[in-house]
């Protein structure tokens, strides 16, 4: 049996190698989002600490001073985090509509494939007991003539 070959494969192979990359960038911007996601909560921790810091027991005028610039620079910080990750959500999205973009592209081809594979093997099928049917009743019909001409 004459196995199935794909003409449109080299089509399909370019689809599926831009969906890895599709699939690779959105990776890249989740992990992205990730690692902000965490430095606005390392934020929101040294924040905290910050506030139970300043109003501590002992601490002298200088002291309160630099826990309200620090303070400052940590809200700036958070202003500063969640800008950028309003921005790599974006990207995030932008690269996952690329990504279900590619996976679609690359699905219509693989469903054709699929398609015309089960069509040529039914054909084959068809063909090849054909075949056995036309041996059987070749077969049938010598065995009939052969016991007349004995």
């Amino acid at each position: 049996m004459k196995r199935f070959s794909f003409r449109l494969q080299r089509v399909l192979d370019l689809r599926e190698y831009g969906e890895t990359v599709a699939k690779a960038a959105l990776g890249e911007k989740s992990a992205a989002c990730s690692r902000l996601g965490l430095s606005l909560e390392e934020n929101a921790r040294l924040t905290i600490s910050t506030s139970r810091e300043r109003f501590k027991p002992g601490s002298g005028a200088a002291d309160h001073r630099a826990c309200e610039l620090y303070s400052v620079r940590l809200s700036q910080e958070r202003e500063r985090l969640m800008k950028a990750l309003a921005y790599a959500e974006a990207e995030r999205e932008s690269a996952r509509l690329a990504y279900v973009e590619a996976s679609r592209s690359k699905q219509l081809v693989a469903k054709l494939r699929e398609r015309e594979e089960k069509a040529y093997y039914k054909v084959v099928s068809r063909e090849e007991t054909k075949t056995m049917d036309d041996l059987a009743a070749g077969a049938h019909v010598r065995a009939v003539s052969g016991i007349l001409n004995v």
